[in-house]
């Protein structure tokens, strides 16, 4: 939940910038259907799909896999919508970067709404289920009314890795999401496909319910799945701020639409300070009220009385101080004959070597370390790897140059060290090997850990830690797992 009190009128104030500008269409023209769409509850059959409230014949997981498949599709046809659901995500209208579908089905890309673009792909695809006329502009949202394209950080970490061919991807509304170790998604082909992982060679977007937002019927002042405003705001709601909530919805109605996009936590946080006098406010959302904040205009951390700790980043004189540039893997090769044979299964997966460059940094609200993780990987062949190939048995082992792209090194951001963690792909059950590495940043001395997906067949060749302050220019320091010996450099 936010931190940062709200006056009254300035939350509703807020709110009205939250609401929903949408044309007349088929879901909303109708009164008797508007009802309807609010009279049932979210229920599953007897086969385990789950079913929207609002009376469609298809699951939400149904109504996903069409709409992500025609989605890809339609994106390979038209990049420019690519783009335009990039900056909508980059909005973060609900704290993440996602888009509702219901927020942008009429807004035009290449002077078409886009549920006339989706409309027009699907004539060219094939499905399972027969698709009725009004499907992308009505029966999708019927299926599934908080349908949502999900975008992930990595992408506006590294906009690069967007430029890549698209794929999406489905989170399936039945089970537990912690469970999968895969998800079915769709190249621009509507080749479907499963991932994992997100890799440098396909940008992966995901298709979910936005779990953030509560859909309001103007009308009825009902959520979709019914549920009173009054209960899930608030259970017993002081009058007067009831009164200037329903005040509020009468005013910014929304012409033809019934629905409002409504951002709870901030009615509630509104509620408790105007209600239950627990108004102590909390301005720079770092978790101390400003009553025992030291710095209320400047997050920080509770164990500092609200202001910002510094760790005494002292930058030391050496390569990566005094160059800005970002680090790479400069060039690999095995140990040895011994090391390249402990690859039982070598050259059987589809990325063979992989190398997993894994950081940390210091969260300035939490205090807690966050760990990150960037994902090399290369097919190469035998003979690039061994210097001979006599009956099979292996001479020597050869230098590979990879030139894998790392991340620009800040010293005090990411502390004094990170780790590379090496593996070979194969076929296999997937898992997490979780690999452990110290956060150092001035006195701070924190353990962190990274989860890597592996299969039960991919080979382990070892891990190496990088200091800060190694030898980073020419060829870079020499750095050796035990099974692969690699460079690691300045680019």
């Amino acid at each position: 939940m936010m931190k940062k009190l709200f006056i009254k009128w300035g939350v509703l104030l807020f709110l009205s910038l939250c609401v929903i500008s949408c044309d007349k269409d088929e879901i909303t023209e109708d009164s008797q259907q508007s009802n309807d769409l609010t009279s049932q509850n979210f229920s599953q059959d007897d086969e385990g799909l789950v079913y929207s409230a609002l009376g469609s014949e298809f699951s939400k997981t149904q109504a996903r896999t069409i709409f992500a498949k025609t989605l890809a599709v339609t994106i390979g046809h038209n990049p420019e919508l690519k783009h335009f659901i990039y900056e909508k995500a980059h909005e973060m209208f609900n704290g993440d970067y996602e888009v509702l579908y219901l927020m942008i089905k009429d807004e035009q890309v290449n002077g078409q709404p886009i549920h006339e673009m989706l409309k027009e792909s699907s004539q060219e695809i094939e499905y399972e289920m027969n698709l009725p006329e009004n499907f992308f502009k009505e029966e999708v949202l019927k299926a599934d009314p908080y349908i949502t394209v999900y975008v992930d950080e990595i992408y506006f970490e590294e906009p690069q890795l967007y430029e890549a061919p698209i794929s999406v991807g489905i989170l399936p509304a039945e089970g537990d999401d912690t469970q999968i170790e895969a998800y079915m998604a769709f190249t621009m082909e509507g080749e479907m496909q499963y991932v994992s992982e997100y890799t440098e060679d396909t940008a992966l977007i995901g298709i979910k319910e936005n779990e953030r937002v509560v859909l309001i019927n103007t009308e009825t002042l009902d959520t979709i799945n019914q549920t009173s405003l009054q209960n899930i705001l608030f259970g017993d709601p002081c009058d007067s701020l009831y009164e200037a909530i329903l005040g509020f919805f009468q005013q910014y109605l929304i012409n033809g639409n019934p629905y409002l996009l409504v951002q709870v936590e901030q009615l509630t946080e509104l509620y408790r300070c105007m209600c239950q006098n627990d108004c102590d406010p909390d301005s720079d959302g770092d978790g101390v009220p400003d009553s025992q904040d030291d710095c209320p205009d400047e997050a920080g951390s509770p164990d500092n009385n609200g202001c910002p700790e510094d760790p005494d980043c002292n930058v030391p004189n050496c390569d990566r101080t005094s160059i800005d540039k970002k680090d790479e893997i400069y060039r690999f090769k095995f140990s040895g004959c011994s090391a390249f044979k402990k690859t039982g299964e070598l050259f059987e997966g589809k990325r063979e070597m992989r190398a997993v460059i894994t950081y940390g940094y210091l969260d300035p609200l939490t205090n807690t370390v966050v760990t990150s993780k960037i994902k090399k990987s290369g097919t190469f062949s035998k003979s690039s790897l061994r210097s001979a190939n006599w009956l099979g048995k292996c001479k020597g082992t050869k230098w590979v140059t990879a030139h894998w792209e790392s991340f620009n090194w800040d010293y005090c951001t990411h502390g004094e060290q990170i780790k590379v963690f090496w593996y070979e792909e194969d076929p296999g059950q997937w898992g997490t090997f979780n690999l452990n590495f110290t956060f150092k940043k001035g006195p701070i001395n924190l353990s962190a850990n990274v989860g890597i997906p592996l299969t039960n067949k991919d080979d382990k060749l070892g891990e190496s830690v990088i200091q800060y302050c190694d030898g980073a220019t020419g060829s870079g320091s020499l750095y050796n797992t035990g099974d692969i010996q690699f460079y690691y450099k300045l680019q």
